[in-house]
């Protein structure tokens, strides 16, 4: 496959069932790994500060709040890792099957997922079998927390390609390309949302204490519900920023209607949480953990909803043909013209050349990888020989924009693509 060529276009069913499982795949996957990474931050944070203050309630509330999110072993390496092939799968029948992404780029997350749990569980194993709860020691999970959490960032990496798939001949090429603003915020929307779900869970333990209990009694249940109503409001504050910022760093193809009100839903679920913890009248004497929970839970669901969405207007906007058409192909049919095909108008060839080739990073109206032919092309003053010497040799122009790649094309290729777009953008 050309590594400029776009995507392979899918049937309409095969594409709905491929987002139907994606999004089946990530509502398991994001909010459970959520709650690992924000639960098994707090515990050791609880466990670090508690043994400096010799304060055993902060100990027992970082015992309660691992064992609570890691579930146990076996569990958490299911939960952890059965969703991820099928999010793999998703994707990279999207992006192209096989050769659309290295594999290295699958399989760096799953074994950062998979040394994350297998760390959290020696951490849960220590904290479970230490009589004393000050000697429990917490190097395993610390280093299984950095785990979970590099598995995250480079899972949001890869779901990033979906809201932006013209980027893949630069990052087929160069794996730093994965990074994207997008990418980045949508990660921290995840951990936003993550902190205020371990949040709702935290405030579940509230009367689970004995009277008599190491670290237990009145003091530890105003702890718990002080942690669980921290995590909730900062997750309620911080997620409403970051869901205009998820709008804006969104590429323009990926935007609709329906994107923007399904977004517009994580305000007021962040509204009702804040609510909830610190606006309705006897809230000191309630116990909203399971509402706080499924208000974070919902939140998710919007987001997962909302990309998903934005994936299928980037791809409906896309036009792929319907086979992979590769620049090497166009040549062939070029360098083999009968002399039927060789009176074809230029500009027509030009045009099949920009579909196979150009269209990936380039549009007329919008910014994908590059910019749109209607800002750039017209600088050209309709010279068409100081367009074809750039076609040939492409130099970075503008500072904000990756290098384009030398197009793997000939001569008359190129100079069929400086007439088609010359036309068209004259035309328009």
């Amino acid at each position: 496959m050309n590594p400029l060529a776009l995507p392979p276009a899918l049937s309409p069913d095969t594409f709905l069932l491929l987002r139907y499982l994606l999004m089946s795949a990530l509502l398991l996957y994001l909010p459970f790994l959520g709650i690992v990474i924000a639960g098994s931050a707090a515990s050791l944070v609880l466990n670090f500060f508690g043994r400096e203050n010799r304060d055993e309630r902060s100990l027992r509330l970082a015992r309660e709040w691992i064992e609570a999110v890691t579930v146990n072993r076996w569990g958490l390496l299911l939960l952890a890792l059965l969703p991820y092939p099928a999010i793999v799968y998703g994707c990279r029948r999207l992006l192209g099957g096989e050769t659309s992404l290295p594999a290295i780029a699958w399989l760096a997350p799953f074994g950062a997922l998979l040394a994350g749990c297998l760390l959290l569980s020696l951490y849960r194993s220590a904290i479970r079998r230490s009589p004393d709860l000050s000697a429990a020691p917490f190097g395993e999970g610390t280093a299984g927390l950095l785990a979970m959490i590099s598995a995250a960032f480079l899972s949001f990496l890869l779901l990033g390609t979906l809201v932006n798939p013209a980027k893949l001949p630069l990052v087929r090429s160069n794996l730093v390309f994965l990074l994207s603003w997008h990418s980045f915020v949508e990660f921290l929307l995840f951990l936003a949302l993550s902190f205020g779900l371990a949040g709702g869970i935290v405030l579940r333990f509230l009367g689970r204490s004995k009277a008599g209990e190491e670290g237990g009694g009145p003091d530890y249940e105003a702890r718990v519900r002080t942690a669980g109503t921290s995590f909730g409001t900062a997750g309620a504050l911080a997620a409403p920023a970051l869901v205009v910022l998820y709008l804006v760093t969104l590429p323009p193809t990926g935007f609709s209607t329906v994107v923007f009100f399904m977004a517009a839903a994580v305000p007021i679920l962040a509204l009702a949480v804040f609510a909830l913890l610190h606006l309705l009248p006897g809230k000191e004497e309630s116990t909203p953990g399971d509402r706080v929970t499924s208000l974070f839970i919902l939140m998710f669901l919007a987001v997962i909803l909302c990309d998903q969405t934005a994936v299928a207007n980037v791809f409906q906007g896309l036009s792929p043909p319907s086979a992979p058409l590769a620049a090497g192909a166009v040549s062939r049919e070029g360098g083999a013209a009968k002399p039927g095909a060789a009176g074809a108008p230029a500009v027509e060839k030009g045009k099949k050349v920009f579909d196979a080739v150009c269209s990936a990073c380039h549009r007329f109206d919008v910014k994908v990888v590059g910019p749109p032919f209607n800002d750039v092309v017209p600088k050209y003053e309709g010279n068409v020989e100081k367009l074809k010497a750039f076609i040939r040799n492409p130099v970075k122009v503008d500072p904000a924009l990756p290098a384009m790649p030398k197009p793997a094309i000939k001569e008359d290729e190129v100079d069929a693509v400086a007439r088609y777009l010359l036309s068209k953008v004259k035309g328009r």
